[in-house]
């Protein structure tokens, strides 16, 4: 314990100070100065073990072999404030909510290694989590264990005609969540609470029945970086392949429902895809036929260790300077050759 303790001081310390340099080398070497107190062998002999969730049968699911799993108590209100809103709401610039959020676990089994989330947990989540934390990204998981009180106490009224994003910091349809995103939203959206669904999840499909009826209050959005499933499968190691997640998008619009993309994070040329504008135009003609509602696009952005994560897991070095603006380019250029208009989220 004390060492692991120790660990978790030092992994925060150097967290702290990746997240505040500009500077993606230094960065890098930060990360990777932290990556190394995380009892690397340890945390590669349980990837052996793990498993692609490829296809998903409902019920509850066990977690991946050498991830930490916990509970912990959320505090109320379950619907906290966001900042992935408009600058104008006091946000980032990102159309993800009008200012509010719901988060109920601590973590994420889907474990792509380019998400920030990670950094966020290690400075923050440790009185809540415990040393689950200081694990790898994909490799803790810990659920709020009075999520049914704070669902049924929640004032919703509060929140009619308000957006609501569901979730920032995990996807809400995890296989480990199984059953909690529709009580939530068969709880609010009687209310005039609105949603904003992000996921990479098939289980979504499961609550389009309830979503249909409430289609005016919720968009369902989904993330893809890459339409090549060699690449997905090293940077988003359990989650279902790009074409499956297009799938959801096609059955919602057949559905009617109000939907979006987000393509992210589009990384520069590295070996396992050399081209990069081929890649986007290949997403960019998937919808072409779906014409999601909401098109939003942005490049990879250095938080914590995902830096670290990411090159680990393709084996090479990201060359990242001035990579935001050329991205951009190539997103509007993709988009456009399919008549398709977007919204690119640059750095901030």
């Amino acid at each position: 314990m004390e060492i692991l303790m120790e660990n978790g001081r030092r992994i925060r310390h150097f967290t702290a100070q990746a997240s505040q340099i500009k500077d993606p080398e230094i960065a890098r070497q930060a990360a990777f100065k932290a990556w190394r107190t995380i009892r690397q062998k340890q945390r590669d002999r349980a990837a052996l073990g793990s498993k692609t969730i490829l296809d998903f049968t409902g019920g509850s699911m066990q977690l991946p072999p050498g991830v930490a799993g916990g509970t912990y108590k959320l505090a109320a209100p379950i619907v906290k404030q966001s900042k992935l809103t408009d600058s104008s709401k006091g946000g980032v610039g990102k159309e993800l909510s009008d200012g509010w959020v719901i988060n109920f676990a601590i973590g994420c089994t889907f474990g792509c290694r380019f998400c920030y989330v990670d950094s966020i947990h290690k400075k923050f989540s440790f009185k809540r989590a415990g040393e689950i934390v200081y694990n790898d990204w994909g490799y803790y998981f810990s659920v709020a264990e009075n999520l049914s009180e704070l669902i049924e106490k929640t004032p919703w009224d509060k929140w009619k005609g308000q957006e609501i994003m569901l979730s920032s910091t995990h996807d809400a349809y995890l296989p480990h969540l199984n059953g909690w995103a529709r009580k939530i939203l068969d709880t609010a959206l009687p209310h005039g609470v609105k949603f904003c669904i992000q996921t990479r999840s098939p289980l979504v499909e499961k609550d389009f029945d309830l979503i249909e009826q409430y289609r005016r209050q919720v968009r369902l959005q989904i993330s893809i970086a890459t339409m090549k499933d060699q690449l997905s499968r090293l940077i988003e190691p359990r989650v279902v392949p790009p074409r499956r997640r297009i799938e959801i998008l096609r059955k919602a619009k057949i559905q009617g429902l109000r939907t979006g993309v987000i393509i992210a994070p589009v990384f520069p040329p590295i070996s396992q895809r050399h081209d990069v504008i081929g890649d986007l135009e290949e997403i960019a003609e998937q919808l072409s036929d779906i014409r999601p509602d909401r098109i939003y696009g942005e490049s990879l952005h250095v938080r914590g260790l995902n830096l670290a994560y990411i090159e680990k897991a393709i084996g090479q070095k990201l060359q990242m300077n001035g990579f935001d603006k050329e991205a951009e380019a190539m997103f509007n250029a993709a988009l456009d050759s399919r008549g398709l208009r977007g919204r690119w989220w640059r750095e901030y």
